[in-house]
């Protein structure tokens, strides 16, 4: 009877680990940096696989257009060159310099066109020192 019981702990206990390790990989994959207007989108994917820029390094970051026009689109932000554009990503390299002084989040910029309407939005991306 006591091994039964131990056995139907042990298995919960399991389950309860499995399901919490599911919560956080499904975290991983969804991205804090994306702009959704009915079917069109627009995502900031960081390469490197953080979700932060450190200073002073360049970093490539990719951003997706869904159903929206790159052609349309312009990027701001300190330290942001483009590389170009192909299949609807546009490639960049951010290099943001130790000196720049306004906050530890470099603020980027999109202005774009959806559907003959300018739109604008903006991802507020975290910088962090080099270790």
């Amino acid at each position: 009877m006591r091994n039964l019981k131990m056995i139907k702990r042990t298995l919960l206990f399991g389950l309860l680990i499995l399901t919490l390790n599911s919560c956080t990989e499904s975290k991983k994959n969804s991205s804090e940096f994306i702009y959704e207007n009915g079917n069109s989108s627009v995502e900031l994917k960081i390469l490197n696989g953080n979700d932060y820029l450190t200073y002073d390094t360049p970093i490539r970051m990719d951003f997706e257009w869904k159903n929206i026009d790159p052609k349309t689109a312009s990027i701001f932000g300190v330290g942001i060159k483009v590389l170009g554009t192909k299949n609807g990503i546009t490639k960049t390299e951010i290099n943001v310099p130790s000196n720049y002084s306004e906050s530890d989040t470099l603020n980027i910029k999109l202005r774009f066109e959806f559907n003959g309407e300018k739109i604008g939005t903006e991802f507020n991306v975290p910088l962090i020192n080099k270790e």
